[in-house]
């Protein structure tokens, strides 16, 4: 077997070019380098370099070395992260969302042993939950496969607020493409939500705000209509002092009611299952 070490002399050799550069990078003395590389070309029994008077080469089989030897050396890299954060995860709980919603019950609960991911997911879930970078997904679609499990948590309702002037309050059934060419006050980051207001309210204008007092202030400062969930009144960041004066609609879209699942490997569903019993209870008093 082909020491770590030596990979490591030879790629950065071709890296750096010249014994004197690589040795420096490497923290080792010039003949220090020179005894890896011969021990190197001795171990996997092919010459790796053209040696001339005050000069070393690769050889092709050389330059092909380094590519392979490269491929290892991110390989090794690779896995070290990987046993890495499978550690992490066992000490902590790692949750991550394609959408605020669900994200927003599970930081009410406020338990220390946490680590809420702030950037929503929206695709690679199965890679994601396979290669452990986090401990478990909360989306709204079920993944179910041999390793992965999926559990109903609750559905986010998804509500416009608006004006009492406005006359979309008559309607009866209301839909996203009532709202159609109308202007929004929105947060920033909200997940698939967004794809859903922009390809679902025709012509609507999106104003987003990454602040949320800067969003509160230009709510109550305005007559501009927002949307809101079920779930927004767990929120204390963006869900408290928002404007009293409008009226909230609820929308029938389907797509307006959005089912949501904890998707985890099966190995980690014990260590998980206090937590999703926390997480459906809290959910469940706002889930209306």
């Amino acid at each position: 077997m082909t020491d770590f070490y030596l990979l490591e002399a030879l790629v950065a050799f071709a890296k750096y070019g010249t014994l004197a550069k690589a040795s420096e990078h490497l923290g080792l003395t010039q003949p220090e380098l020179t005894h890896s590389m011969k021990n190197l070309e001795e171990t996997l029994g092919v010459q790796l370099f053209i040696r001339r008077p005050n000069k070393l080469s690769l050889t092709e089989t050389g330059e092909y070395a380094v590519q392979e030897a490269q491929k290892l050396i991110n390989d090794n890299y690779k896995f070290a992260n990987k046993v890495s954060m499978f550690e992490q995860n066992q000490a902590v709980i790692a949750v991550g969302a394609n959408a605020p919603g669900p994200l927003i019950v599970v930081r009410s609960l406020n338990k220390d042993h946490l680590i809420l991911k702030t950037t929503h997911i929206q695709k690679d879930f199965m890679q994601i939950l396979s290669e452990e970078q986090i401990t478990c997904l909360l989306t709204n679609q079920s993944i179910e496969t041999s390793q992965i499990n999926s559990i109903y948590l609750g559905t986010e309702r998804m509500a416009i607020n608006l004006p009492s002037d406005s006359p979309l309050l008559k309607a009866k059934d209301l839909k996203f493409a009532d709202l159609a060419g109308g202007t929004f006050l929105c947060p920033q980051e909200i997940g698939f939500w967004k794809d859903i207001y922009e390809s679902e309210i025709p012509n609507g204008k999106f104003i987003y705000q990454n602040q949320s007092s800067e969003y509160r202030d230009l709510l109550n400062y305005s007559s501009l209509p927002f949307f809101t969930t079920n779930l927004t009144k767990l929120d204390p960041k963006w869900g408290k002092n928002l404007p009293s004066n409008r009226i909230i609609k609820s929308l029938s879209d389907q797509s307006a009611h959005q089912q949501f699942y904890i998707n985890f490997l099966k190995r980690n569903q014990k260590r998980l299952t206090s937590l999703i019993q926390e997480i459906q209870d809290q959910w469940a008093q706002v889930d209306f």
